[in-house]
């Protein structure tokens, strides 16, 4: 009983402290800190004083963190490393986690600016968002069997990492998880995702080539912007989403096939592709977004599946090398900008479907010498054809009850 009080006593007086619990030196001089946890069994590294900016660099050089700790006769586990343990702890080095710890916490490392490397251990089942952020000189890392997600932020801005290996234990990709990576070569996913969260290696721009397993689902809005060094990328037939801005700015991708399970694919998704060739629409996808295709200036031809209703505004807007497009019989409307400044488009045929063409669709095709426009089509949007300059006869069905202003300017 004597004993119960004593460890009652010494758990609430740092608590009225507001302050690490216990501080104890290991053998090599070096002092960590600590609070309780689980009702006093168990130990959790922490910085020193209330706040972790309350002393500056507490941890400096080499921390080799126990497996455990014997403090007033007492030996207990140490089983995490809390939140912002290390937090902005710019001088520490190198970091040795036992096989105790379960759980890193929140920015635990964030800002610690010269951390090599780190060995995450078996034990280890959960790291928390923004764990090592900012840790622009770690150079490699080893994510274990044991964890199961890769939260928010983890490892973004760690510029210095050139390889990562996300185990078949990890079922979703946090938003942000590589953002900024841009050392990044190469990234192997295990077969458990599911989910690529937004942005998740947004600007990795040295990452070269990815493969995406059956696992994954989703690929999040912004997943991989501005990785400019990606050539290829396999898109498995298990993903049924494409976020917006996925792969804008991936300027060296030269094909990509979308396959028969994505139904949607967000606006901008492979904007600015500019060494795009080639393009496979599945006949899965129900609308072709705002900007999807839009500067990808190499793409030659496209064919829009049956399965389409909308083309969306700008969609292939300033595909310069552009020639041919055929559109499926099932699209109603083609956006404003849709082809816009598609300077080598040299005929287009509007399916009976379409019924509005939009403002400035096919604006500044200079090569459009003909166009067919059905009776289903309604209205003709303004600017719509303005700039095709070889375009030299149009007929427009009496369907048609509304044509914007200058339409066809410029059509000499």
């Amino acid at each position: 009983m004597k004993k119960q009080l004593l460890l009652m006593l010494l758990m609430m007086l740092p608590m009225v402290a507001s302050a690490h619990d216990i501080e104890v030196q290991n053998d090599d001089g070096i002092t960590i800190y600590y609070n309780y946890t689980n009702e006093g069994n168990d130990l959790e590294v922490t910085f020193r004083g209330t706040k972790y900016s309350s002393y500056s660099n507490e941890y400096t050089g080499f921390v080799a963190i126990p497996e455990e700790v014997t403090y007033m006769n007492i030996t207990r586990k140490v089983t995490s490393i809390g939140a912002e343990a290390f937090y902005g702890c710019s001088k520490l080095t190198s970091i040795t986690i036992p096989n105790s710890v379960t759980s890193i916490g929140n920015s635990a490392f964030y800002n610690c600016y010269e951390l090599t490397s780190v060995a995450i251990p078996n034990s280890v089942t959960s790291i928390g968002n923004f764990a090592f952020y900012n840790c622009y000189e770690l150079t490699s890392v080893t994510i274990p069997n044991s964890v199961t997600s890769i939260s928010n932020s983890t490892f973004q801005n760690c510029s210095g990492l050139t390889s990562i290996t996300i185990p078949n234990s990890v079922t979703s990709i946090g938003s942000s998880a590589f953002y900024y990576c841009y050392g990044l070569t190469s990234v192997t996913i295990g077969n458990s995702v599911t989910s690529i969260g937004n942005s998740a290696f947004y600007n990795c721009y040295e990452l070269t080539s990815v493969t995406i397993p059956n696992s994954v689902t989703s690929i999040g809005d912004w997943a991989f912007r501005a990785c400019s060094d990606l050539t290829s990328v396999t898109i498995p037939n298990s993903v049924t989403e494409i976020g917006a801005m996925a792969f804008s700015g991936c300027s060296k991708l030269t094909s990509v096939a979308i396959p028969n399970s994505v139904t949607y694919i967000g606006y901008s998704a492979f904007e600015g592709c500019s060494w795009l060739t080639s393009v496979t629409i599945s006949n899965s996808v129900t609308e072709i977004g705002n900007s999807t295709f839009a500067d990808c200036s190499s793409l030659t031809s496209v064919t829009i599946p049956h399965s389409v209703t909308s083309i969306g505004k700008s969609a292939f807007s300033r595909c310069s090398d552009l020639t041919s497009v055929t559109i499926g019989n099932s699209v109603k409307s083609i956006g404003d900008f849709a082809f816009e400044s598609c300077y080598d488009l040299t005929s287009v045929t509007i399916p009976n479907s379409v019924t509005s063409i939009g403002n400035y669709a096919f604006y500044g095709c200079s090569g459009l010498s003909s166009v067919t426009i059905p009776n289903s089509v309604t209205e003709i949007g303004a600017v719509a054809f303005n700039g095709c300059s070889k375009l030299t006869s149009v007929t427009i069905p009496n369907s048609v009850t509304s044509i914007g202003s200058y339409t066809f300017s410029g059509c000499i």
